[in-house]
Order: structure tokens, then sequence, then C-alpha cells
């Protein structure tokens, strides 16, 4: 729960994390273009006075749940950096944050599989990609703060293990998450910092 959250009354909390839901489960089964602000309640048992108490319209429930759902990652991710800032990278176990990143998304699953993968939403995927430059930046930056020690620019590294860690977190909601977040974070881990191949076929 975030900080905002903590401030609010827990009937108001309630009734957004079940107008949120209804919504994560029209836009599964229906796709958002076609559900309305009347589908929302009648899922959700509320009616649409309480509804428009919360939000002015059914974009605007999806982005205040967007902007929720990224800002607990966010805080979330922030407080494991500041618990953990050290990190010996030469080790076989994932760095927490790697394993953390994972462990939020999993706690709502179809939330952000529905988000990333239902079409003309892009806002959310950006949000997210967002979340994971800073996060990648911070874990370069952390490895190695020397720009005279990359191989590449800097922003292309970033950018580049952004790009691909969404894609491989769109790959495991789509497969109803097969491994552990453990498991996962520790395959982003070794590919991210020693590439996927046992004996580098291109280094002789």
């Amino acid at each position: 729960m975030s900080k905002k959250d903590q401030k609010l009354d827990p009937r108001v909390i309630r009734t957004r994390q079940m107008l949120r839901d209804a919504l994560v489960e029209l836009i599964h089964e229906h796709g958002y273009e076609k559900i309305t602000v009347q589908d929302i309640t009648k899922r959700a048992t509320l009616n649409r006075a309480t509804f428009y108490l919360h939000y002015r319209d059914k974009l605007d429930l999806f982005y205040q749940s967007s902007e929720e759902i990224v800002s607990d990652l966010v805080e979330s991710m922030n407080l494991a950096f500041a618990e953990k800032e050290k990190f010996d990278w030469q080790s076989d176990q994932p760095h927490e944050n790697f394993i953390h990143l994972f462990e939020q998304i999993s706690q709502n699953g179809r939330l952000y599989k529905v988000f990333l993968t239902e079409r003309n939403m892009p806002h959310f995927t950006s949000r997210l990609m967002d979340v994971l430059i800073d996060f990648i930046a911070k874990g370069i930056n952390n490895m190695q703060p020397d720009d005279d020690r990359l191989t590449v620019p800097r922003e292309f590294a970033i950018r580049y293990f952004a790009a691909a860690f969404l894609g491989v977190i769109v790959w495991w909601l789509e497969k109803d998450m097969p491994y552990t977040p453990k498991y996962m974070a520790t395959q982003l881990m070794r590919v991210a910092i020693k590439g996927p191949y046992l004996d580098n076929p291109f280094i002789k």
C-alpha cells in the first residue's frame, strides 16, 4: 500500500479496488473500447453515482489505476534500493531489486498482463518503461559509473536493457508466470551481465 493510500478512508480504498478489478476483468473479456461505465459498476456491484465520486469516466479510472500501480512499484523499489545499496555483481545470486521487481509485478499479475497486452493502451507500457529505464540506470551506475569503461554509450545500454526487460516481463505474463520471481531475476541478471553464451563464440 502506498503512502497516499494510507491517508485514505479504508472504504474509499476498497471501492477503488473493486472498480479497478472490474475494469481489469472487463478489459480482459471484452477489450477496453467495448466496455462502459455501466458495465464497470455492474461488475463491481456499485452504482454509477459511486463511480463518479471517484472518477470522471472509464479513461480516468484507467489512468488513475495505472498511476497508482506504477507508483506502488516505484515506491517499493526505491525502498529496496535504500535497504541494499551495495551488491557483489560477481555473485551467482540476483540483486534483491531484480527479485523485487518480479515479485511486485506478480502480486498484480492480472492487471499487468491486461494493461500491457491490450491494444490501444500505450500509456501503461510507457509508464512501466520509464520505471525500467530509471531502475536499469541505477543498476548500471552502481556497477560501472565510469563511461569510459562501457563498451557502448550509457544511454544506449540503458534503453537496450529496458526494452529487453519489458519484453521478458510481457512474455512471462502471457505465459501465466511459469517461473518464480527469483528464477526470472536470476536469468535476467545472467544474460544482462554475462550474455546468453556459455562460451562466447564471437570472442577468440
